[in-house]
């Protein structure tokens, strides 16, 4: 039953999903993509109606008309309009004039359509299996296991997204930015699936990104398929991102991240786009010919969608921005000769300041009505710095920071061995804590020589003026480059650099065209093989090649392991919270529990902070008032937000990478831990434990966090839960319980509370 509600939960999920990202646009805008490329309307769909949400919903909340009627008007309504204008462009009534053919005619036509739309069914399934079977099945895979974990756990995953449902909660209040001034792109499509569908917010964070993940991957393989020669090759490096495993912890946690509803990761995928029509609009733009006159400028539709990824990875969040930049940096500096002309430089200007004020106009409108910014800017701004990175990095390898004082003989050196020892430090560096530590010695000095080898190839077509070498070679030094480019943000405060994205952030994209590097020795092989075997035969080769490489790396040790989420609580507590919330009357109730319940009821009914109750219960006259009062109390404490590293099928992926993780973030995280599923760590409640004091901090949510104070706290819950019943035996009763987590209730007359307090 449980795992019923919860496949009808991501179902809705994935539908609304469909409905609002590629539906609505679709019909909408029917006409502008009508005669368009499959890329072109993917692309279109991804990135306008982002664009349009984030501006739609911020707009509304500007005129202070944001409700869920207005919302439902705007989107059903532009909808509805769009699908009765192309119903009535059908002209269906000139159908209805003609005189009726005789039955036999009718059915003989008929015959006729069914067995010719048969026949094109057949011939464009035989296409789709032979030209996009593979990237199917790697979707399909990537899907599955990006979302074992939300499947697996019902915590959200991640401790950001309790501020994220609180901004999604602000805007179906109508207030936009409630947190500060912070891109909102995300929370606004999360607000659109629950008003226009009724999804619920919770079930929104907790699966979302999850499907949302296929668009990254499918943005990548657009970007690629300009980048390889070999077709299959773009499959090729998406099947060796869901397969291959990770040796770091960085990786590991930036993959975490991939499969949790943020920000950031909800809009990675704008980066590929943004480099994708940056590209073609280099390489294939036209000048418009407008009532017979040549126009000075090239334009082209790659350019508004340029625009479009722009806009909406500024509207998603400000480091996709920043990614997007070093992507297209990548690929503008062998373009630089183009570029700087005006004829593409002008367009390409104006292009970008459109699309920044698109993407910024809501902010600016939010910061002149005096809302400021959200702390985050603040805190990434200070981040820049990189103080906090090199801390780490001492303190993990537990040495000082090098380059506190200079030896005699430093000082002795002339000025160029100065330099040349300060670039090889640099250098040093890089590889060191950039490709070492991302990949192991061993994997590290393999990829050097794959794009050592790389850059020969390439210097060896320029070399002999060959074009098909120099065709199949010409898009790999802009990847190597940005590779490059990871690597000094990864090691950038390390090298005296401002890092301009913290925590590891940028790795899962990092990783991913770092495997683009690695298989373009392949991609150099099937090219040239394709010159010499029948297309067919290629095909083949391909689906052997990529049978093979699994079997190797399933045979050698290297199959992907799983994943984990910060584990917040058991899952048989958000289970009750979804009873309560579907069984209750609204506003009937109250749920005394920690913050974690706190937005999941806040729509239906009430909520009391455990630690506000723990400490009222000590006065003698304490009530709640409401109807119905649940308690949750876990019997067996959780160390709260450990790591909880899943369990699964070994053909989902393997347990092996809790100890890679937690030997490095046990540094940065002493008070927390590390967990394989299915064991949890965790206490146990006692009389002992409620007979001690809870401990004080600056910060109350330490009192929940640290792991001693919370079993003090559940104990004294408990020990609190099991008077009262003795006391109202007959009130006082047990809604659920396991060998984990109780949850007690009872029933109050509304003209007369229980005095709650200890006696």
């Amino acid at each position: 039953m449980e795992n019923g509600y919860w496949i009808m939960e991501y179902g809705k999920v994935f539908f609304g999903y469909l409905f609002l990202m590629f539906l609505w646009p679709s019909v909408v805008f029917g006409g502008h993509l009508k005669n368009k490329t499959r890329t072109y309307r993917f692309s279109f769909c991804v990135t306008t109606q982002v664009v349009i949400i984030n501006t739609v919903v911020l707009g509304l909340g500007l005129l202070h008309i944001l409700t869920r009627q207005a919302v439902i008007s705007v989107f059903y309504g532009v909808f509805l309009a769009a699908l009765v204008k192309r119903v009535v462009s059908l002209k269906p009534w000139e159908t209805w004039k003609k005189k009726p053919e005789p039955a036999r005619f009718v059915w003989k036509n008929m015959e006729y359509k069914i067995r010719e739309r048969l026949l094109v069914i057949r011939w464009v399934t035989r296409e789709w299996t032979e030209k996009y079977g593979l990237l199917a099945v790697v979707l399909v895979f990537g899907m599955i296991y990006f979302s074992y974990g939300a499947v697996q756990v019902h915590s959200y995953g991640y401790g950001d997204l309790y501020v994220h449902h609180e901004w999604i909660y602000g805007l179906t209040e109508g207030n936009i930015f409630s947190g500060g001034v912070y891109p909102e792109a995300m929370h606004c499509f999360i607000y659109c699936l629950e008003a226009l569908f009724g999804i619920r917010i919770f079930s929104s964070l907790l699966f979302l990104q999850c499907i949302h993940v296929a668009v990254f991957f499918l943005s990548a393989y657009l970007l690629m398929r300009e980048v390889f020669h070999w077709r299959y090759t773009p499959v090729f490096v998406l099947f060796l991102f869901v397969t291959l495993d990770v040796v770091s912890a960085d990786q590991v946690y930036s993959l975490t991240r991939l499969q949790i509803t943020l920000p950031l990761e909800f809009g990675l995928y704008t980066q590929f786009l943004c480099a994708l029509f940056l590209l073609r609009y280099l390489e294939n733009s036209s000048r418009l010919i407008r009532k017979g006159k040549v126009s000075k400028f090239y334009w082209d539709e790659n350019l508004f969608l340029f625009t479009m990824s722009l806009a909406a990875s500024l509207v998603v969040h400000f480091y996709t921005a920043i990614m997007a930049f070093i992507l297209c940096v990548s690929f503008v500096l062998f373009a630089l000769k183009k570029i700087l002309q005006k004829e593409y430089l002008i367009p390409l200007i104006i292009t970008v300041i459109c699309g920044t004020t698109l993407a910024v106009s809501p902010m600016a409108g939010a910061l002149a009505s005096g809302i400021g910014f959200n702390y985050s800017i603040n805190w990434a701004v200070n981040m820049m710095d990189g103080e906090e990175s090199r801390e780490f990095k001492s303190q993990e390898e537990g040495t000082e920071d090098a380059g506190q004082a200079a030896s005699e003989a430093e000082k002795n050196e002339n000025i160029p061995q100065k330099v040349l020892k300060w670039a090889a430090g640099k250098v040093s560096t890089i590889y060191k804590d950039g490709y070492a530590e991302l990949y192991g010695e061993k994997r590290a000095a393999g990829i050097l020589c794959i794009i050592a080898g790389v850059l020969l190839f390439c210097g060896f077509a320029v070399w002999r003026a060959d074009r098909r070498l120099k065709e199949i070679s010409r898009r790999y030094p802009q990847i190597i480059l940005f590779t490059f480019f990871v690597m000094l943000i990864y090691t950038a405060a390390l090298i005296g650099l401002p890092e301009l994205i913290s925590d590891a952030r940028f790795c899962s994209v990092g990783h991913l065209m770092m495997l683009a590097v690695i298989v373009m020795p392949v991609d150099i092989l099937f090219s040239l093989l394709a010159g010499t075997f029948e297309e067919r035969y290629m095909n083949i080769f391909s689906v052997f090649a990529m049978v093979g490489a699994y079997v190797l790396i399933v045979v050698s040790g290297n199959y992907r392991g799983f994943l984990f989420y910060e584990l917040t609580k058991y899952n048989s507590v958000v289970s009750v919270t979804n009873s309560i919330i579907d069984t209750f009357p609204e506003n009937s109730y109250v749920v005394v529990a920690p913050t974690d319940e706190l937005y999941p009821v806040i729509q239906s009914g009430g909520h009391m902070e455990l630690l506000s109750f723990v400490k009222n219960i000590r006065n003698k006259n304490y009530e709640l008032a409401a109807e119905y009062i649940f308690v949750y109390v876990e019997k067996r404490p959780i160390l709260y937000a450990q790591a909880y590293f899943f369990e699964g099928p070994s053909w989902i992926g393997e347990e092996k990478y809790m100890e890679i993780y937690w030997d490095k973030y046990s540094k940065k995280y002493p008070e927390s831990g590390a967990s394989q599923a299915p064991e949890i760590i965790s206490g146990g409640v006692s009389e002992e434990e409620a007979g001690k004091d809870l401990k004080e901090y600056q910060n109350p949510w330490l009192e929940y966090t640290r792991f001693e104070n919370r079993i003090v706290l559940e104990s004294k819950a408990y020990e609190w839960c099991q008077r009262f019943q003795e006391e109202h035996p007959s009130e006082m009763k047990v809604y659920y319980e396991d060998e984990d987590f109780v949850c007690y209730y009872f029933r109050q007359n509304p003209g007369e509370f229980y005095n709650l307090g200890m006696k």
